[in-house]
């Protein structure tokens, strides 16, 4: 009797380690889901800074054939804050986005170039005239694609596409002042290429920021002196090329809602 008693308890504190016995009838189990939070339409606000640079020469109608009205060559930049709004579509697959862009910027202050002493055939035989070349960006805009890679909550990107601006030109004699004692001036829509790249992290599913850098190229334009933008018959503007290097910072707003879960699902033994 007291070996059947030893038997028993033994039996009895195995039974207890192995645990309760396994559930039977009904069990749940959870379901395997996954929340995209970046498929959607999404809208936003940038602010930053940008370099602006233009670079081009000076001549007379005749150019270098002409001896007495020398070209002089300018190259010169400017930092300017800019600001603007920005609206998308992005699709997530798996663990990569494609998307497409549009942003629009506001208007910047003008950017100067040093002071260019001028030939005094330049200005009728008056000596001692300067001349100043200058360009600023009424507004800007771009039309983007957008490829990149989610990692938990964060999109690393690159984007390139079209880029347009309207700017305003001019280069003056001594001043620039209502209009008077201008050489050259014109506005007129500029279009170009832009690339780039940035990341992008989540806070939640509406809420997101985003730091991007962007180079864009808006090409080159002649304005002749026979051209309507050449206010002085005897002056052209030759290569007026423009660029600028922009670094911005933003946030966004994806619109919508997350998608349900899936009901649990109930297997029955």
């Amino acid at each position: 009797m007291a070996a059947a008693a030893v038997l028993l308890t033994t039996g009895m504190a195995g039974a207890a380690d192995l645990g309760p016995p396994p559930l039977r009838g009904s069990e749940v189990i959870a379901p395997d889901y996954h929340v995209d939070k970046w498929s959607g339409v999404y809208a936003g606000g940038t602010v930053g800074m940008q370099i602006i640079r233009n670079s081009g020469y000076h001549s007379d109608a005749l150019g270098a054939a002409n001896p007495n009205f020398p070209d002089f060559h300018y190259d010169y930049a400017g930092t300017r804050f800019s600001y603007g709004l920005h609206v998308g579509l992005q699709r997530l697959f798996g663990h990569f986005l494609i998307g497409a862009e549009f942003d629009f910027d506001g208007p910047q202050a003008k950017i100067t170039s040093p002071w260019y002493n001028g030939n005094v055939a330049y200005s009728g035989g008056v000596a001692g005239n300067s001349y100043q070349q200058r360009v600023g960006l009424n507004w800007q805009g771009s039309l983007r694609g957008r490829v990149g890679f989610v990692h938990h909550k964060t999109l690393m990107y690159l984007t390139g596409g079209l880029a347009f601006a309207n700017m305003t030109v001019c280069t003056v004699i001594d001043d620039c002042i209502n209009g008077a004692n201008h050489i050259v001036r014109y506005s007129a829509v500029r279009w170009g290429w832009t690339v780039g790249a940035g990341f992008e992290h989540k806070f939640n599913y509406n809420w997101s920021v985003r730091a991007e850098y962007r180079y864009t190229n808006y090409g080159s334009r002649t304005c002749l002196a026979t051209d309507r933008c050449s206010i002085d018959v005897n002056s052209s503007d030759i290569n007026n090329r423009v660029e600028t290097h922009a670094v911005r910072v933003g946030v966004s707003y994806l619109f919508g809602a997350p998608a349900m879960p899936l009901a649990p699902v109930i297997a029955r033994y």
